[in-house]
């Protein structure tokens, strides 16, 4: 398993995809040609801090799409879910919520996760953030995530922000600090057709 730690989200963008870059196995998805890396884990110090590199190389309407998806209860097109509704109201229950109130009632609890994945009702789009762990230990928030899949080239920064963001609120309602967010994926990949737009982040230092 390939390990890669960074401070921000910026920095750990740029290092998972000069990894998929450099190492990846060519396959296909479809009609899709892709370079992908299995099971990596990344680690984000400071996954809602400043980052030029975000600033000068993100694009800030996947920022701003992620963001509605993580916190609305609208639907995704295509998917009939979005994570905001699995979040806050799956099959009636507020995950969130649930975990705030078990972190409160026990800091150091190992059963504060909640679950994306619908066995029944996703037959055609399957989450690709299955679980989310939320651990307080020495007084600090650590945020885990699993990952089925996760494109690298479109889309992993927006994910590392909305993480971080979702980990601040519940880091603030149990009066725990905002720690480090750790990814575990699966399938860490890159579509061929999005080469040629991420090749000035590659090359940038």
């Amino acid at each position: 398993m390939k390990q890669i730690i960074a401070k921000t989200a910026g920095l750990a963008w740029q290092s998972a995809l000069k990894y998929v870059s450099t190492e990846g196995h060519d396959i296909k998805d479809g009609e899709k040609d892709l370079k992908e890396v299995m099971n990596v884990f990344l680690t984000v110090e400071s996954p809602s801090g400043s980052d030029p590199i975000l600033e000068k190389f993100a694009d800030q309407a996947m920022i701003d799409w992620m963001r509605k998806n993580f916190l609305s209860l609208d639907p995704v097109a295509n998917w009939r879910y979005s994570y905001g509704q699995r979040f806050t109201d799956y099959y009636g229950i507020d995950q969130i919520k649930g975990i705030i109130e078990k972190l409160k009632k026990n800091p150091e609890s190992k059963s504060a996760t909640i679950t994306l994945m619908d066995p029944k009702g996703d037959g055609g789009h399957i989450p690709c953030i299955v679980a989310l762990d939320f651990k307080i230990r020495d007084g600090k928030l650590m945020t885990t995530a699993f990952f089925r899949s996760q494109d690298v080239g479109k889309k992993i920064y927006a994910d590392i922000i909305c993480l971080g963001e979702i980990a601040q609120k519940i880091a603030n309602e149990v009066n725990a600090q905002n720690g480090e967010l750790n990814i575990l994926i699966v399938s860490l990949h890159l579509y061929e057709e999005d080469r040629d737009k991420i090749n000035q982040l590659l090359n940038a230092s």
